[in-house]
C-alpha cells in the first residue's frame, strides 16, 4: 500500500462522511479515523449518485452491490418509490463500502446491472422516473 492509496482512502472518508475505515492484508493493517464534530445538524443525505436522463450512474470504479453483504434483501426493487437521499446501492472498493444514494424523489423503473458486477465510473445502473 502506498502513501497515495492512503490519501485516496482518506479522501473517500471525507467525501462520503464516513467516520473510519479499517483494512488488513498480509503484513499490513491500516486504520483511518475521522474526527466527528461536536454538534450535528440534521440535513438531507448528500447525493452520491449522478443522474442523467433519469438514470442513476456510478460515482467510481468498483463492485456494485444492490444488497448489503450480510443481508439478503435488496436496497430497492422495480416499482419502489425513492426519497431524496435514500440508499440504493453500495460501491465496494476493496474492503470499503461506499453508499450510493438517490439525489431526488423518484420511482424505480428498472435495475440495469446485476448485483456483484464490476462497474466503471459513470455506468448506468438504475432507471427511474420522477413522481407524478
Amino acid at each position: 500500500m502506498t502513501l497515495s492509496d492512503i490519501r485516496q482512502l482518506a479522501l473517500w472518508l471525507k467525501e462520503h462522511h464516513l467516520a473510519g475505515a479499517e483494512m488488513s492484508r498480509p503484513g499490513v493493517h491500516l486504520t483511518l479515523k475521522r474526527g466527528v464534530p461536536a454538534v450535528t445538524v440534521a440535513a438531507p443525505a448528500p447525493a452520491a449518485v449522478a443522474v442523467e436522463d433519469n438514470v442513476l450512474r456510478t460515482t467510481g470504479l468498483g463492485r456494485l452491490l444492490l444488497t448489503h453483504p450480510e443481508l439478503s434483501e435488496p436496497f430497492v426493487a422495480v416499482g419502489d418509490q425513492l426519497s431524496a437521499g435514500q440508499l440504493v446501492a453500495l460501491l465496494q472498493v476493496g474492503e470499503l463500502l461506499l453508499p450510493l444514494r438517490s439525489p431526488q424523489a423518484a420511482r424505480v423503473v428498472d435495475v440495469r446491472v446485476p448485483c456483484g458486477t464490476h462497474v466503471g465510473y459513470g455506468e448506468a445502473f438504475l432507471g427511474m422516473e420522477n413522481p407524478v
